[in-house]
Parts: structure tokens; sequence; C-alpha cells
């Protein structure tokens, strides 16, 4: 389950930091007693830390291994003088596994989302107080009435808009732009609405529904929440499975060495308030997944929706590129990694 297009969107999405050693909060609780809901190795799996045999190595791995022990799994942070810091890399070690909540969603079809009502979630104590992290829902996306059509010129936004907004917003996506690329670009929706269509009818949404917990940390002196993501720091070699070879060039062309960043989506049960969480900016992690070797790169640290900072629009041919990258993975079949 690692998302500046610098942060584009991943996975089926729309598609879907530099470096400095962090150091770990000077004080912080951590998550204890934790719990996950439904059944081990379906619902969801668990990745241990083991360091790499290589000493001189810079990157250590994850491992799926669904008996290991999930307090120590989740200890951890990424953190510069106790705050996450997106530029820097995370200190090697730091942080440690991950559990992925809802591990069998991108096998459900749309129709069977729209269906789906079983919540994996994530509980534990951070002090004295109880948290539960869980993964979405299709009516945490759409509501309760499970209107899946693209509406944002609205009040009361469902979080499905809000967040894709937010999204292309972030990334300098806007109308003008698409039917400008789609000239050039056929394979790109020429309309922010047609491009939320495609994303939803190519899976888009159960893909960031199933959020990879890295570590729950709470600091002891500002009280404030650290919850830690695990995902790609640069999700293009996902992306590039699926182009073709004048896509992977024109891609190549356009991106340069710049990371495709987006994390999953947690909502999040803590101190009587429900709030959903997201980023579209990763450190690096410090960390491999053996099974794959390309998860669990990156760390995200994510804000509450309703403070997402909107980043400076990129260029034009970087955000050419982002949506050339758009455009090959809806085409695409959905990936059953993470």
């Amino acid at each position: 389950m690692k998302t500046n297009i610098q942060k584009l969107l991943v996975g089926a999405s729309v598609a879907l930091c530099v470096s400095a050693i962090g150091t770990n909060p000077a004080s912080a609780a951590s998550l204890t007693n934790p719990q996950v809901t439904g059944e081990k190795g379906v619902d969801y799996l668990i990745y241990e830390h083991i360091p790499n045999p290589d000493p001189e190595a810079t990157t250590d791995f994850t491992r799926l291994n669904n008996d290991a022990d999930l307090e120590t799994v989740l200890q951890g942070s990424c953190s510069v003088g106790g705050a996450f810091v997106p530029s820097n890399s995370c200190e090697k070690g730091e942080p440690g596994g991950n559990v992925e909540l809802f591990a069998n969603s991108e096998r459900l079809s749309l129709d069977e989302f729209l269906d789906y009502t079983t919540v994996t979630s994530l509980t534990g104590d951070l002090g004295d107080n109880s948290i539960t992290l869980s993964s979405l829902t299709a009516t945490d996306w759409f509501g309760e009435t499970l209107d899946t059509s693209y509406n944002y010129n609205v009040d009361n936004l469902n979080l499905a808009n809000e967040w894709f907004e937010a999204a292309l917003t972030s990334y300098g996506i806007t109308d003008d732009l698409l039917r400008t690329a789609n000239m050039f670009i056929p394979e790109i929706p020429n309309s922010k609405a047609s491009l939320f269509n495609v994303f939803r009818d190519n899976g888009g949404f159960q893909r960031f529904s199933d959020p990879n917990i890295a570590y729950v940390d709470m600091d002891d002196i500002t009280g404030d929440l650290e919850v830690g993501l695990a995902g790609h720091y640069n999700a293009i070699d996902l992306i590039f499975d699926d182009l073709t070879p004048p896509q992977k060039a024109a891609l190549s062309g356009f991106l340069g060495d710049k990371p495709v960043q987006a994390a999953e989506l947690v909502k999040i049960d803590y101190e009587g308030e429900t709030t959903y969480h997201y980023s579209f900016s990763a450190a690096e992690s410090g960390l491999l997944e053996q099974g794959d070797m390309m998860s669990h790169t990156g760390i995200y640290d994510p804000e509450l929706t309703s403070n997402v900072e909107v980043q400076e629009a990129p260029e034009p041919s970087f955000m050419l590129g982002s949506l050339l990258a758009a455009g090959g993975l809806f085409a695409a079949k959905r990936k059953q990694k993470k």
C-alpha cells in the first residue's frame, strides 16, 4: 500500500524528500496493546522489519510475516527534532514494519466495493486514550447514498470529491490543462469529471482504502498525534509496468527523476472525533519490501483532510508528464501489489 505529483496519484490512481538524518522525538507515547479486526493474512497483512545483512547498506527490509508481534512491528517513527519532515530521510531502522488494513481491497470491482461493508481496524492505547485506525468503505468515500458522481461545485462535498480535487489542485491539474494535454495525448481524459470517472471505474478508490500503518505516536509535550503510513516513495516503477514503450519514453522525458507520491487514506477515531487523513508527500523510509523489492520505500505522515497543503503548481512539462502517467495507468489492469 507509497500516493508534489511530485505526487501524482499511484496504483489505479490519478494516477495516481535532500537528505538528512532523522532523529526520534524526545518524548513520545507509542501505541500499546494493538489488535486488528478481521482474518489475518486475508483482511490484513503484517510486515516485520529485518536488518540488511550488509552492514554498509543504507536500506533495511520489511518482510511479510503474519505471526510477527504487532507491538514490535508498530514501533518507530520518522521525525527530525520531533516533527515529520518529508524532505528528510528516516533514520535507518526507524520506522519498523507495518500492518496493511483491508489487504484484499484491490480484488474488488467497483460494484463489489459499493456492496462491501467490512471494516478492518487497528485499535490500541495511546497514553490514557484509546485509538482506532481503519480502512475505508464506499460509504466513507461516497456517503450514505453512495453517490459516485463527480460533483465538485456543490456544498457538502463527499470525501471522494474533496480528496480528488485536493489531489488535482496540488498537482496543478485543471480542466484547461486537461483539454490541452488531450490534444497531444489522446489517452488522457479531457476534463476533471472524465478523469474522476475513469479513476473510479478502474478501482482507484478501493486502491486508496487500504492503509499500511507503520507507527502511531503521541508527543508527550505537544500532544500532537503522529501516524506513519508506509507506501511508495516513488511509484514510477508501478506506472512503468503498464505503459507502452512510446509512453515510457515520453514519461521519462517529462518527469525526469522527480518522485510520484501519494498515500492511502486512513480513518482515525481518537478522543471522541472521527477524521480522515491523507498525504501527497513522503520521506524516504530506508526500507524495502523483500517480496516485490519496490514497496514500503516511503513514509507518509498524513494531515487532517481540512489541513491539506496546496503545493506550488509544477512546471507545464512536468504536469504533462504526470498526465501521461495517469492516462497510461487508467488504461491498465489493476495491480495486486502495494
